[in-house]
């Protein structure tokens, strides 16, 4: 028993001593990848990312990425999200503004599927004066790769205006705000917009999320300063439909049929 207790005892020393080492600081490169069923998925060649056993995970740079499959849930009961915050407990929030495309569910998609990607920004009045407020937002989409999809159109945060489809504007998703939305307004996190596909054809998709600043309409506008772009992108696949097991008992049944006749014709 002695002996035993001994052993106990020196496998809880060496595993504490082992976690406290683990734990204490990993240094590495990479974009912060989101997955479902997992926390942070860092990849070589990226900007620099700290992770500390007495803090939460600080990014020096660089960008935070969702997959396509994930999202971020925030504390808000509705959607689009008018704002909210992600709890610094999980994640220090970037040092300026920056824009998410997140897909709402994490259900596989497949042809003839609707489904919604929505666009955030993240600290939007970062690197501000105390004063500045945004009036307003505009983006087009660009869809890519072997997937296709027919864009529906958008719904606006209801902070803002919908002025998607006026004359002089026809973007696939546009809102004004007046006299314009400040810190309390917009948080650290603001959903713009939520954007409204169909799948159309099987294959990767890429939808990209852009803003052409030579357009007063586009990029997310400020009171005092230059418009920012609003650039983001997601990629997921969208599958054939599967057959329903009834229709595939069907099919089968007249492939059988069909070669018991032939060999009688033979």
């Amino acid at each position: 028993m002695k002996n035993m207790t001994w052993r106990y005892g020196l496998l809880l020393a060496f595993l504490f001593w082992s976690g406290t080492n683990q734990a204490s600081t990993l240094s590495t490169s990479g974009d912060i990848q989101i997955y479902p069923g997992s926390n942070l998925d860092v990849q070589a060649g990226q900007p620099l990312v700290e992770l500390e056993a007495t803090q939460p995970p600080r990014i020096a740079a660089g960008n935070i990425q969702i997959s396509s499959r994930g999202s971020i849930e925030i504390q808000a009961g509705q959607t689009p999200i008018n704002s909210g915050s992600i709890s610094s407990s999980a994640i220090i929030l970037p040092t300026e503004p920056t824009f998410l495309a997140l897909k709402q569910t994490s259900n596989l998609t497949h042809i003839g599927d609707y489904f919604n990607i929505e666009v955030v920004a993240l600290v939007p009045l970062a690197n501000t004066n105390p004063n500045e407020l945004v009036l307003g937002f505009g983006f087009n989409t660009q869809l890519g790769g072997m997937g296709a999809a027919q864009f529906l159109g958008s719904t606006i945060n209801s902070l803002f205006t919908d002025i998607s489809t006026q004359d002089g504007v026809n973007l696939a998703a546009a809102g004004l705000a007046f006299p314009g939305l400040g810190l309390n307004e917009v948080g650290s996190l603001i959903s713009l917009a939520v954007l409204h596909f169909q799948a159309v054809t099987a294959g990767n998709l890429d939808i990209a999320i852009t803003s052409d600043l030579n357009d007063l309409n586009q990029g997310l506008i400020y009171l005092n300063q230059s418009p920012l772009a609003i650039n983001a992108s997601i990629g997921f696949d969208v599958t054939a439909v599967p057959l329903p097991p009834s229709l595939l008992m069907f099919v089968s049944g007249v492939v059988v049929s069909l070669g018991g006749f032939r060999r009688k014709s033979g």
